[in-house]
């Protein structure tokens, strides 16, 4: 079986595997970073918050594309499932709640860093100004939504891959098969 670069019925292609284990990757360690900021000390702060910054801009960035690579190549159809049509509602909303964390942090975090009258670092190639005053009451809260929602899809990817898991071991079906690298 060759490995096409679009999802077919035995499975998703190379680029939606890819961005999503990319994602997985990106949101993980923007969330390690952002609990161990304060772990690093004050010297590496500005290099950890600005990785920090650069996973959370791609995970946006991958999301765009995931998003406009899902409606130019629609997944694979569902694994049958003794619960349907539960079962399969249930993934569909998993999915877009995720797709709406993937979106809500970085807005969030960008929001974060306009409250703190702060420039926002694209990467290191150029910042984006500023458009508000420094507003520390608002720059707290917005942390507080920014963290929460960083918690929640943490939470949610875990319940995410603990189905995956559940799908292959108890249903044993196809369904964490058709996301992992194809054999040869």
């Amino acid at each position: 079986m060759t490995d096409s670069m679009r999802n077919d019925a035995a499975g998703y292609g190379i680029a939606a595997r890819g961005l999503h284990w990319l994602s997985a990757f990106c949101v993980a360690m923007a969330w390690l970073l952002g609990q161990l900021v304060d772990a690093f000390g004050r010297a590496w702060e500005p290099t950890v918050v600005f990785s920090h910054v650069s996973f959370g801009l791609t995970v946006a960035g991958l999301l765009a594309l995931r998003l406009g690579w899902r409606f130019a190549d629609p997944p694979p159809p569902a694994e049958p499932s003794r619960f349907d049509p539960w079962a399969a509602r249930a993934a569909t909303a998993g999915h877009w709640l995720l797709y709406a964390l993937l979106l809500a942090i970085p807005v969030s975090g960008i929001a974060l860093t306009f409250a703190r009258g702060e420039a926002l670092p694209v990467f290191g190639l150029f910042e984006i100004a500023s458009p508000w005053v420094r507003d520390r009451a608002f720059s707290r809260s917005v942390k507080e939504v920014h963290e929460t929602i960083a918690n929640i899809l943490l939470i949610v990817a875990m319940l995410h891959a603990a189905a995956a898991l559940a799908h292959h071991y108890i249903l044993r079906d196809r369904t964490l098969v058709r996301m992992l690298p194809r054999a040869e």
